[in-house]
């Protein structure tokens, strides 16, 4: 065998920092929303599609305030995940898992929760979720928190 053609065999076997470069994962936080220290908005992951992660999305507004009501969180949460969303080039309808933390779940009436979330996503592009009873979020003032995860092709 030719040397040339065995070294050009053994280079193809090896990874490559083309593969790496196929992969680009971005964090961000958007102007539109508040700006944590401790962690990003909005994380993507591109491949052959967009992954998109949005943790912690709550009923704060830009400015930190937070609504009292638990249906007034619910209805801000919403709209935070659509502009997270809208950011990361995604809609409702590309999102295909939530968590939902619901403080002190066994206690309240969680209606107001499961209502938001019956009417933001379209019908036929409903996400698997999962809602989970919390004695407590990270700001103590929040009743509700949603991790989201989005794909969308490229």
């Amino acid at each position: 065998m030719h040397k040339f053609f065995v070294v050009a065999m053994m280079a193809a076997l090896l990874p490559t920092n083309a593969m790496a470069d196929k992969l680009e994962i971005k964090r961000w936080n958007p102007a539109s929303m508040s700006q944590p220290k401790g962690y990003s908005q909005i994380v993507t992951v591109k491949g052959d599609h967009k992954l998109i992660k949005l943790g912690g999305k709550a009923g704060l507004y830009a400015d930190g305030r937070i609504p009292e009501s638990l249906e007034d969180q619910a209805k801000l949460t919403f709209e935070n995940i659509t502009l997270a969303l809208k950011e990361a080039g995604a809609e409702p309808k590309d999102v295909v898992e939530i968590q939902v933390f619901i403080v002190n779940l066994a206690n309240i009436n969680p209606e107001p929760v499961y209502k938001a979330i019956r009417d933001y996503f379209p019908e036929g592009r409903k996400p698997v979720s999962m809602v989970i009873g919390v004695s407590a979020l990270a700001i103590p003032a929040l009743k509700l928190e949603i991790n989201v995860t989005a794909a969308v092709p490229e």
